[in-house]
């Protein structure tokens, strides 16, 4: 919204970009938080706050995939993964659909920095994605262990 507020009449043609270039550093500080050596944090947490900047239909959709997922699978590692990729696909789609209203230029930027985006969430779930293909992820459930 600061980025829409500081830039928006100066720079309305590109803004998508420029949100997109924006949240890609607040999730890079999310993932590598200075505070606890680079390591640990919640990209994904922060990448909601970028869909909600973003494009409310990529949020819509990609909760949708979500919790579909998540009440099929129980995995939220497998869940945030499909998000992800969703959201980048869509992009792609809405982009070529010219809902972003972006030159060619800026269209393939956009889809170069969610594709980044992208690949990091999977990066940062190597070993959950190894993990499901080993059968041994942990799933969430909300049901009482009996005992």
């Amino acid at each position: 919204m600061l980025i829409w507020m500081l830039f928006g009449k100066s720079y309305s043609d590109i803004m998508p970009v420029l949100v997109l270039y924006t949240a890609a550093g607040c999730i890079l500080g999310h993932n590598f938080p200075i505070t606890m050596g680079f390591k640990g944090g919640k990209g994904i947490a922060a990448s909601v706050g970028m869909l909600l900047a973003f494009d409310w239909r990529l949020f819509l959709a990609a909760s949708v995939v979500f919790f579909a997922l998540f009440f099929l699978f129980h995995y939220v590692s497998l869940c945030s993964i499909a998000s992800y990729l969703t959201t980048f696909l869509l992009t792609i789609i809405f982009g070529r659909m010219g809902y972003y209203n972006l030159e060619f230029r800026e269209r393939m930027e956009l889809y170069i920095i969610m594709g980044i985006l992208t690949l990091l969430a999977f990066w940062r779930h190597r070993a959950n994605i190894r993990r499901l293909f080993q059968g041994t992820e942990s799933k969430i459930t909300f049901s009482k262990k009996e005992g």
